[in-house]
């Protein structure tokens, strides 16, 4: 579902080796995840886990997940009951024997054209183009579907830190440098909001057994970024499902695969696939590209697979996705990988 014009990443500033650290003691200090607690999660989107570089080629997402209002008293989980009170009047955020959490994220976009070593302008393809943004959600949600709405706000330019992501990762990595973003775009503030509804149309199995469910999803935007319709279908089949029945999200890269997405059970893991589709009238990177000649196709689809793992309060995920082209003068489909990894607190 999301092209490589409308996924939305983040970056992690916290050096590896603190991060390991942080993980690994996250992980050995408690026997089991809580089915209610707060939720942090990173992710890291790059096109080299399926061996390529070119259109969207690396990001991350810093997201945290609140404790439920209806889970255990905390602090967190007093301000989710707050928004939700005031938010109560929304369509499917009023129903009393859903839980409901906030999530905040703070995501990073990078866009190139297909060869980077050209330091010039490559005006028969897509423009250096970064996004950074901060964004926050309502969900509320059952066992059989989630719905969640939010705002977001992001700056476009050098403000967004894009150019020193692509390079310090690329670095790391020993990837070809980025020689072209004295020509990104220019500064500029956007905004929006979202909304999105899940749902459940097929389980089949029991817990301790193996499990497989079939979701639906559906999401919309309408922002001064972008502006766009999003459905999808996923199949997942595991053994200790939580209730987060659609990991994947058709990748439609929102939060909202943090509620319900740790089981009770010490140990889960699944595999997936998803489909979908996405119609978006409306990219701010089109609408800004010129002289490039660039023509967004309004209308692309994307497949993709992957698992996930959980033991006690970490789990980890990989996703593999494949969009169609998304111009007329960039034919070529855009592939990249996800490796994310939460934690409860």
């Amino acid at each position: 579902m999301a092209s490589s014009l409308s996924t939305q990443t983040t970056f992690d500033c916290m050096p590896r080796s603190s991060l390991f650290a942080t993980i690994v003691f996250l992980a050995f200090t408690h026997n089991s995840a809580p089915a209610s607690a707060d939720v942090i999660n990173f992710s890291w989107d790059n096109d080299l886990f399926l061996g390529s570089d070119q259109g969207y080629t690396n990001g991350g997402r810093i997201s945290y997940l609140n404790t439920p209002s209806e889970g255990p008293e905390r602090e967190s989980s007093g301000f989710a009951a707050a928004v939700r009170d005031h938010l109560a009047f929304l369509p499917g955020i009023d129903d009393e024997s859903n839980q409901h959490a906030t999530s905040f994220s703070l995501r990073q976009l990078i866009v190139t054209p297909k060869n980077i070593s050209n330091p010039e302008p490559q005006y028969d393809d897509l423009p250096y183009a970064g996004y950074l943004s901060l964004s926050s959600s309502l969900w509320s949600w059952r066992a059989d579907q989630i719905t969640g709405a939010g705002l977001h706000l992001g700056v476009v330019g050098p403000e967004s830190g894009a150019e020193a992501t692509q390079k310090w990762v690329h670095k790391v990595t020993g990837s070809e440098r980025p020689r072209g973003w004295e020509y990104q775009l220019g500064t500029d503030v956007v905004g929006g909001v979202q909304a999105i509804h899940g749902r459940k149309l097929l389980q089949l199995g029991s817990k301790g057994e193996v499990e497989q469910q079939v979701s639906a999803i559906g999401s919309a935007m309408l922002s001064t970024f972008q502006t766009s319709v999003q459905t999808g279908l996923i199949w997942r089949i595991g053994h200790n499902l939580p209730m987060n029945f659609a990991p994947d999200y058709a990748g439609s890269s929102t939060s909202i695969a943090l509620p319900g997405s740790f089981s009770n059970t010490e140990s889960s893991w699944s595999v997936f696939i998803g489909a979908g589709v996405e119609y978006t009238p409306y990219s701010y990177i089109e609408e800004h590209a010129a002289p490039y000649r660039f023509d967004n196709d309004p209308i692309i689809s994307q497949i993709g697979v992957g698992g996930t793992w959980q033991w006690n309060n970490l789990q980890a995920a990989l996703t593999l996705r494949t969009t169609t082209g998304a111009g007329d003068q960039h034919k070529d489909n855009f592939s990249f990988g996800t490796l994310s990894l939460s934690w409860t607190l």
